[in-house]
């Protein structure tokens, strides 16, 4: 059975390829209209949080990269942040980020930037939608109006658009993932376009796009084998192979580096972080509700982060579906049901948490399900009874939101007011009889779209913001002139966010991975792996934000060595911040204040040791002399070893490092210094002390394996075609 016939378009709207095209048109036209709206509103709405502090300087770091000609491995000097593929949301093997990266490397204003790509990925998820939910059956009018609403549900604008650019990403890559599978799995066309949109959604690096994916994988697998449909089962399972192969490739670096941070400890229980109630979907169709969400500001997030679409209480107006419908969107129905048991599941589960992060593909199902139910009854099958079941829903709705969240009857009341006018307006319509049933059709539509624009007014009015912060970084030649005379590897010490809402204080810090655009060194960056034991240490947050005690560590003496901790991190400068420091710091000898600041004080040594990577202490009856160095790799010459023969690293001890012609990883210098013995190498002897993704061979196999499983589902595909004729 062939569940991907789309229903037939009412034949006026049927023609040429300028005609198939005004409606998917309309509907990017009216998705970047809307998105638009909000930089008029608030400019800096897609510049907010990780944004800011992580994907902008995380971009211009892999575009500075790829214009010298190499991708980014591993970074001594970013210690627990310079561990790219572990760190998986660098999109390292991705080419559409290796486009961001570039772009961004050439940009001037950051804000402007982030924006227009954000903008892009919206437009392309509403195209995205579109092909989906033809692909269901949904008419051209219906698919355009449900690729207007996906983009809109409220995680989506208010957390990935806003900040989470992966998470964003990931729900704009999935409807094209899908279609594509859909057509080459049901349809039997070209696995190619499946193959390439799979591979940019899974490396992207962000897992909860790619645990979708395996939902609709596996729900696809399960029906044709009950079906007993052999030939879909196979082009099934090859889709799977190729994702699961390259899921491999891509979260293995990470999944074998977690003991070693913070996820490694990860709890497992509801902490009511970031997931969903029942009262809470309660105001799903409610555009300015923000229910009873906790995060980072308390009990209630001021965002509508549970809204999926103003029209939900109207669906009893185009239901019941047909049994052929029904069957058709089964997949679409397992899918959401799966979702919305995601949204409501506890907020930790080891290293997945923050369940409301699959509001975005709950929005997708329940929307495409709207839309394909709305092609089938409008205009003729709306009833007396839909129109009744509709409003009674629009009251139980509205009820059911005020007693979550009172403080919000205004804004429930306008929603109830939207859609109430927006029930009798399809009711009238729908009993146009002159009226032909495609005209019907587009000024139901076009209707739904112009309440659309004002449920986004209204939204835009009560919540102008993501409930994120924003730090208010400049241009990029402002950061730029920061630290622009490096002298040696940086390290901030203090509150790096103090002083952020005065722009006079950008020009002596930056923060988190907006370190990337300064010249120097600066190990203080955004991580999603925050390593144990070094922040530990130096009281460090995934941010890079100390608290005082970090400066006291850096310039401590270490027990086993004798050397301050600021030499072994081959550590030259020093960005102290006054916010958390009052007096000036006193400066060990070998160091000192080279500038003083409003907000900083910028210490220095008197002669910079050269960046982290290399050897920063030798055991005293050992000696060893270096012979090449770079970021994955050390080699020296062992000229003397002695019993205690240890070597130490101004690199972090990640699993994955290795050393030749004799020598031993052995337990690391403070639980964190990479710490080799040579006691067994003979004198003259050359060690090499080199990194490589742990687990490096499963990963090559896992690139072999999809090279395998999409080439052979080509050739498969050519074969049977040439057999057919």
């Amino acid at each position: 059975m062939n569940d991907i016939a789309p229903a037939r378009a009412p034949r006026s709207r049927r023609g040429g390829l300028l005609t198939r095209a005004a409606w998917p048109t309309l509907a990017v036209a009216v998705t970047v209209v809307l998105a638009l709206a909000r930089v008029v509103r608030e400019p800096r709405f897609y510049f907010a949080d990780d944004t800011e502090r992580g994907s902008f300087g995380q971009w211009w770091q892999l575009g500075e990269l790829l214009l010298q000609g190499r991708l980014p491995l591993l970074d001594p000097s970013a210690w627990q942040a310079g561990n790219y593929l572990a760190e998986g949301q660098w999109g390292v093997l991705n080419p559409l980020v290796w486009l961001i990266g570039l772009a961004a490397r050439g940009s001037t204003d950051p804000v402007v930037f982030v924006t227009l790509v954000k903008v892009a990925v919206l437009a392309l998820m509403a195209l995205g939608v579109h092909l989906l939910a033809r692909s269901f059956g949904a008419h051209r009018p219906w698919a355009a109006l449900a690729a207007v609403l996906v983009p809109l549900g409220g995680f989506t604008v208010y957390m990935d658009a806003a900040s989470w650019s992966t998470g964003l990403f990931n729900a704009a890559a999935l409807p094209w993932v899908w279609w594509a599978l859909r057509r080459a799995v049901e349809a039997r066309h070209s696995p190619i376009p499946y193959l390439l949109t799979s591979y940019v959604l899974i490396t992207f690096g962000y897992v909860f796009g790619v645990m979708a994916l395996v939902v609709v994988l596996v729900e696809t697998l399960i029906r044709h084998a009950i079906r007993r449909d052999g030939a879909r089962v196979v082009r099934t399972l090859l889709a799977s192979v190729w994702g699961g192969a390259l899921t491999v490739l891509v979260y293995l670096p990470g999944l074998l580096t977690a003991p070693v941070s913070e996820r490694g400890d990860a709890p497992f229980g509801n902490y009511l972080f970031l997931n969903a109630d029942l009262t809470d979907l309660a105001a799903a169709g409610a555009p300015s509700v923000a229910g009873t969400i906790r995060s980072w500001d308390g009990d209630v997030t001021l965002a509508p982060l549970a809204y999926i679409a103003w029209l939900l209480p109207l669906l009893p107006l185009v239901l019941p579906m047909s049994r052929v419908a029904v069957r058709r969107c089964l997949p679409l129905l397992i899918f959401g049901g799966i979702a919305l048991w995601a949204v409501l599941a506890p907020s930790h589960m080891g290293p997945i948490r923050w369940p409301l992060r699959f509001m975005p593909y709950l929005v997708l199902a329940v929307v495409i399900l709207f839309a394909v139910a709305a092609s089938r009854a409008y205009p003729r099958l709306i009833t007396r009874t839909g129109r009744l079941l509709s409003g009674i829903a629009i009251v139980v709705t509205a009820a059911l939101a005020w007693a979550n969240d009172p403080h919000s009857w205004r804004s429930i009341a306008v929603a109830g007011a939207l859609q109430t006018a927006a029930l009798v307006a399809l009711w009238w319509v729908a009993h146009r009889e002159a009226w032909s049933r495609a005209r019907r059709t587009a000024i139901a539509v076009l209707g739904a779209m112009l309440v659309t624009a004002v449920a986004v007014a209204a939204q835009m009015y009560a919540m102008p913001r993501s409930p994120l912060p924003d730090g208010d970084a400049p241009d990029v030649a402002t950061m730029r002139q920061v630290l622009a005379e490096p002298h040696g590897d940086g390290f901030v010490v203090g509150d790096t966010n103090a002083g952020q809402d005065d722009a006079a204080s950008w020009d002596e810090r930056l923060m988190a991975n907006l370190w990337y655009l300064s010249d120097t060194e600066v190990s203080n960056l955004y991580t999603v792996l925050p390593y144990t034991a070094f922040t530990e240490d130096l009281c460090m947050d995934l941010r890079g934000r100390t608290c005082e005690k970090g400066l006291d560590a850096l310039w401590a003496t270490d027990e086993t060595t004798g050397k301050p901790l600021s030499d072994l991190m081959s550590v030259s400068t020093i960005v102290a911040m006054k916010h958390t420091f009052r007096a000036e710091p006193e400066t060990p000898d070998g160091w000192h204040v080279a500038e003083e600041g409003k907000y900083t004080w910028l210490l220095q040594r008197d002669e910079a040791l050269p960046s982290a990577g290399g050897i920063a202490w030798e055991a005293d009856d050992t000696d060893v002399t270096v012979v090449a160095q770079d970021d994955t790799q050390v080699t020296f010459t062992v000229d003397e070893a002695g019993e205690d023969g240890r070597v130490v690293f101004s690199r972090l001890d990640y699993p994955g490092y290795s050393a030749s012609g004799g020598a031993s990883i052995v337990d690391p210098l403070r639980g964190w210094l990479l710490t080799v013995d040579v006691s067994d190498v003979a004198p003259g002897e050359t060690v090499t002390v080199r990194f490589q993704p742990p687990a490096m061979p499963l990963m090559v196999a896992g690139a072999v394996l999809a090279a395998l499983a999409g080439a052979g589902w080509i050739v498969l595909r050519a074969v049977s075609r040439s057999r057919r004729r």
